[in-house]
Parts: C-alpha cells; sequence; structure tokens
C-alpha cells in the first residue's frame, strides 16, 4: 500500500523488490562492481608479489648455488696448491742435506746403521718431516726416523741403488696418506758415485686436513684404495665419503641430516699416474644445508613480509573499491526508493572528501538533477492535464450544473403562482437552497483542480485534523469513524486546511461505500448482517521520518475495472458525484511530500494509504 502512487501496486516496486530480494542470491559474487575491483586488485597484488618472491628466491639460490661451487673449485684448487707446496719445500729441503752435508755423506759411506741413525734424527728433527730414510748403496735400510718409521712398509722403487733420479710416490697410512720424496746421495767426483738415498715423508692426515680447512673453510678428507684415510668430518661419514671418490665433477653427498657437495681431486697428475701403484684422492667439500640456511632466513623474511604486503595490498585495494563503488550504491539505493515509491525528491548525497571518486559524484549528481527534471516535468504535465481537463468540463456542467438550474427554475415557477402555501413556500426554498450549496461545491471542485495549488505550511497535530475531518465528513449523519489515532505521534510541518479537505473527500467515499453496502443487505433479505461494516481511521509513524493515515471501510468495495480510473478527473460511479475529489486530494497529498494508495476488493471494502513526512521537501529547516 505504502509503496505505490495509485490504485495498483507499482511495477517498478515489484522489480526492485524481486530483485533485491528474489534474484540477488542466484548472482555470483563477481556481478557486484566492488567485489571485481577488490578481487582483480588483490589478485594483481598477489601475482605482482608472488612472482617478486619466486623470481628474488630462485635468483638467490640460484646464486647461492653458483657461489658454493665457485668456492669450491676454488677451495680444491687451494688444497692442491698448499700440497705441492709442501712437497716442493720438503724436496728442496732432501736435495740440500743429501748435495750439500758432507757428514752425512761420510756417514752412509760407512753403512754402519749405528753411525747413520744420529744423523737420521737430527735432520728430521730439522726438516719437521713425519718420515726420514737413508739407505745404502745396496739399498739396505741405514736408518729411519720419524712417527710413521716403524710401520712402514717401504716400496721397492725407494730402495733403487743406480737410480739417479728423484721419486715422488704415495703411501697409504692407517693415519692418512704417507707422501715421500726420494734423493739420491752423490759422492763429487769424475764420474758420479751413488752412496744412497735419503727419503723424506710427510703425512696427509687429519692434523694436516684441519691446517687446510682453515685456510679454505672447507672440510677436507683424504683417501687411497676406495677408503678414507684421513678427514675433518666424524668418523662416521668415512663411508658415505668413499662413495664420492671416485666422482669426476662436483657431487652431493649427505652426512646426518646434512647435505655436502664433495670435489673429489686426484692428488697425482695424469701424466705421472702410470707410474704409482695408487693415485690418491683429496676431498674438498661443504655444507649446502649450512649455506642455503641463510637463504633460508632471507625466505621467511620475505614470506613474511609477502604476507603483510599482501594484507595491506588486500585491505587498500578494498578500501579503493569502495571508495569507487559507495556512491554507485548510494545512487542504486535512490533508484530502488524511486521506483518503489515513485518520491522523485528522494536526492542522492554528493560527498566531496579527498577519497571520494569525482565520477561516482558527477554521476550522483547528474541523478538529482534528472529527478529533478522529471519531477518538474511531471508537474508540469500535470497542470496541462489540468488544463486540459477543462475542455473536458463542458460535458460537466451541461450534467451537474443543469439539473441544479433547473430545479431551482422549478421552484421559483412554484413561487410565482398568486396563492402559495407555507409547506410549499418552504419546501422551494429548501430545494433552491441545496440546489446552490451544490452548484457552489461544484464550482470550488473545479476551481480547486483547474488552479495550481498554494500551500501554507505549518506545524500541524495529525490527529486533531483526522478528528476535525471524521466529524466533517458525517456532519451527524451516522455514528461517524472509528479513529485508532497513536498518542505519541510527532507534529508535521504541513498544510492543515488542504490535508483536511482531501481527508474528508476521502472518508466522504467511505461512508457512501458503508452507507451502500447497509443498503444492499437491507435489501437483500437472505444476506447476512455485516457486524464489521464502517470506518475505521489509523494513524502511526514509521520512525524514519514518515507518519501514516490508515483509512478502511467495510464497505462495497471497488471493481478492478474501476481501480484503473478511480484518480481520473470527472470519473464518479455516484449520482451526486464530480468525480473530482480523488484526483484533488491526491494531488494535495503528493504537494505536499506525500504518497496515497489505494487498495480495494469488490464485496469486502477499501483502504487507503496516506504517507506524509514530518517535513515537505521544499521547507528548509
Amino acid at each position: 500500500m505504502r509503496n505505490g502512487n495509485n490504485a495498483r501496486p507499482s511495477h517498478g516496486a515489484a522489480f526492485a523488490v524481486w530483485l533485491r530480494f528474489g534474484f540477488a542470491p542466484l548472482m555470483p559474487v563477481t556481478s557486484s562492481l566492488t567485489n571485481r575491483i577488490f578481487f582483480a586488485c588483490t589478485l594483481l597484488a598477489m601475482l605482482s608479489l608472488g612472482f617478486a618472491f619466486y623470481f628474488v628466491n630462485a635468483r638467490a639460490t640460484s646464486e647461492a648455488e653458483a657461489e658454493l661451487r665457485r668456492g669450491l673449485n676454488e677451495a680444491g684448487i687451494l688444497v692442491d696448491q698448499n700440497r705441492v707446496a709442501l712437497t716442493d719445500t720438503f724436496t728442496r729441503l732432501a736435495r740440500l742435506v743429501a748435495d750439500g752435508a758432507p757428514k752425512l755423506k761420510a756417514a752412509v759411506e760407512t753403512g754402519d746403521p749405528p753411525t747413520v741413525q744420529p744423523l737420521a734424527d737430527e735432520y728430521r728433527d730439522q726438516m719437521n718431516a713425519d718420515l726420514l730414510l737413508l739407505t745404502g748403496r745396496r739399498g739396505e735400510l741405514l736408518a729411519s726416523a720419524g712417527s710413521v718409521a716403524h710401520d712402514l712398509a717401504m716400496p721397492a722403487m725407494l730402495r733403487d741403488t743406480g737410480s739417479l733420479d728423484e721419486v715422488s710416490t704415495f703411501i697409504p697410512h692407517p693415519r692418512g696418506v704417507l707422501q715421500v720424496v726420494s734423493v739420491p746421495i752423490i759422492l763429487d767426483g769424475n764420474l758420479p758415485d751413488v752412496l744412497g738415498r735419503l727419503t723424506v715423508g710427510f703425512l696427509l692426515d687429519d692434523r694436516f686436513a684441519g691446517t687446510i680447512k682453515r685456510l679454505t673453510a672447507s672440510e677436507i678428507a683424504f683417501g687411497a684404495n676406495g677408503r678414507i684415510l684421513a678427514s675433518t668430518l666424524p668418523d662416521d661419514s668415512r663411508e658415505a665419503l668413499a662413495r664420492v671418490m671416485t666422482e669426476s665433477d662436483i657431487s652431493s653427498v649427505t652426512i646426518g641430516d646434512e647435505e655436502f657437495l664433495a670435489l673429489a681431486r686426484p692428488l697425482v697428475p695424469p701424466d705421472q699416474r702410470a707410474k704409482v701403484s695408487i693415485v690418491p684422492v683429496a676431498l674438498t667439500l661443504r655444507s649446502r644445508t649450512e649455506r642455503l640456511r641463510f637463504l633460508n632466513t632471507i625466505r621467511t623474511g620475505l614470506e613474511g613480509a609477502l604476507i603483510i604486503t599482501l594484507l595491506l595490498a588486500t585491505i587498500l585495494s578494498y578500501a579503493v573499491s569502495r571508495t569507487m563503488t559507495r556512491p554507485l550504491s548510494a545512487i542504486t539505493s535512490a533508484m530502488r526508493d524511486v521506483a518503489a515509491t515513485g518520491d522523485l525528491t528522494r536526492k542522492v548525497p554528493l560527498r566531496s572528501g579527498p577519497w571520494d571518486d569525482a565520477d561516482a559524484r558527477l554521476l550522483a549528481a547528474a541523478f538529482n538533477t534528472l529527478t529533478e527534471s522529471i519531477g518538474r516535468f511531471q508537474a508540469e504535465a500535470a497542470q496541462r492535464e489540468r488544463l486540459s481537463s477543462l475542455g473536458r468540463l463542458s460535458t460537466v456542467i451541461a450534467h451537474e450544473i443543469r439539473n441544479p438550474l433547473m430545479i431551482i427554475k422549478a421552484a421559483l415557477r412554484s413561487l410565482k403562482r398568486n396563492e402559495v402555501r407555507p409547506s410549499e413556500l418552504r419546501e422551494a426554498v429548501a430545494d433552491i437552497d441545496e440546489e446552490t450549496t451544490r452548484l457552489n461545491r461544484i464550482v470550488t471542485e473545479v476551481l480547486d483542480f483547474a488552479k495550481p495549488i498554494q500551500f501554507e505550511f505549518a506545524e500541524a497535530n495529525i490527529n486533531d485534523i483526522c478528528r476535525a475531518s471524521a466529524d466533517a465528513a458525517w456532519a451527524g449523519d451516522g455514528a461517524g469513524a472509528t479513529l485508532d489515532l497513536e498518542p505519541s505521534l510527532p507534529h508535521v510541518i504541513t498544510d492543515a486546511e488542504r490535508l483536511r479537505t482531501a481527508l474528508v473527500n476521502i472518508l466522504a467515499n467511505a461512508r457512501h461505500a458503508v452507507q451502500a453496502a447497509n443498503a444492499r443487505a437491507e435489501a437483500d433479505p437472505d444476506a447476512t448482517p455485516r457486524s464489521d461494516a464502517g470506518v475505521t481511521v489509523r494513524t502511526h509513524s514509521d520512525g524514519n521520518g514518515h507518519v501514516t493515515v490508515d483509512i478502511r471501510d467495510r464497505g462495497v468495495g471497488i471493481t478492478p475495472e474501476d481501480m484503473a480510473h478511480i484518480f481520473d478527473p470527472y470519473f464518479t460511479t455516484r449520482r451526486a458525484g464530480t468525480g473530482l475529489g480523488l484526483p484533488i486530494s491526491k494531488s494535495i497529498i503528493e504537494g505536499m511530500g506525500g504518497t496515497l494508495a489505494v487498495a480495494s476488493q469488490r464485496g469486502v471494502g477499501t483502504e487507503v494509504c496516506i504517507e506524509l513526512p514530518l517535513r515537505p521537501p521544499e521547507v528548509h529547516a
């Protein structure tokens, strides 16, 4: 009832209600502009940040792997350089002692071990070697000194008495790999006379591996014959290390819960491997797990930054989408209200904050201008309709005014007779008075309908206006209307006299409908008397700045065919009606910013709902 502005429910209101409550659950989430903007910004942020995280992580991991491999190769080269440098040092020392120590030559020439042994101990201490051997002309062992001398099986090449070559070889040892250098001891003369050989050795053991570890910042291991003989790693890792000794490139090995990259470098050059019985291997290892542990810290920090940035991007994208779509939502809400109520005075509030969208503000201003223009055009169209209706007034005047004039003329004719009885005189005067009142009412209604209504707004009590209107509509004819008035109804700014006129018209129609229903009930002996026949006037407030007046009657009701025309000027179903009462009432109600709607059922009754604002739109506080 409240949502219509004529007798039938508004199609716009029905569509708006269906759109909001019926179709909305079926719409996908992405049908909302706010959600689309929000999801697009969030997805873009996720993809951008995810790609950045992936790129940084992949690049950092790749660089770390490459740096680890470069460092491992450099460490392997340092291991080989340090060993070669140590070999050269011992070779020069051995050559210096063999060539420049006459006392040693004289002792070796005697072939007496007790004579040679003190010199072996002395030179071993001076060289800080792990092994020093002195052999005679026939290859016999004259003296040995060093920590590994007692458990060493001397190779045959070190017993070669006729060779003038310097010999370098490797010998496996339980404590590591022993590298030995052997030089001949030559007696100077016209012909070289080989007195024996001086053999010096140093052990590539755990101690040496630890020294190299400090220089290269890498784990070091030495092995031969498929076994690891010395290492800076725990003994239980030797089996795993032995499996990568034969790898020609950098390989991976897991020791405990830590992963290492290992580089195996043979200690014998390729062109000399055929001359030796064993080819020992130096393993250089660096922890991949430890290296990547730093990357994991960076990756964790990046992940935290990614999550925080994504949350901030999500919040910001939602805020931006809201600033763009909030005005659109306000416009949509205003359009829905206009479609539901037909009230073109509803405005979209315009905001000019720093975050408000200028395009949305422009759209809201255009919508407000549009509704104002439509409202003005409707008012002008209504006025033109009123003026055009005056052209049809001739038929009404011909019917409505001619009959009273004929009655007045007949009454005057009876008064012209010479002998007029008092009863006839009173009857003629009453007819003239009644018809004159009727003519005055017709003229007043026509003038009210034809000209624009001028309102005089003031504060008024709707309940008082309803009481006065009910009294005027019945004027002592019948019991009157039943009033159900809300005591706490707020006062409204309205034109009380114009509102009273509209209510009197509506209440008069309700009174006539009830009287017609009662007359039909009395005329039909089979009809059941209606105990609820009557008119009820009810007022209440909706709490949203409007008050409502409901007028319900239990009269004859209105047929569906007539409902389409009840607001048309000069349409009436009563013999004495002008057809202007409801159109005038509707113009008055709408002119004060309210709405008037009618619902009726034939044989049941009619309900008229009037909704008025507490303050008309054109009246400022």
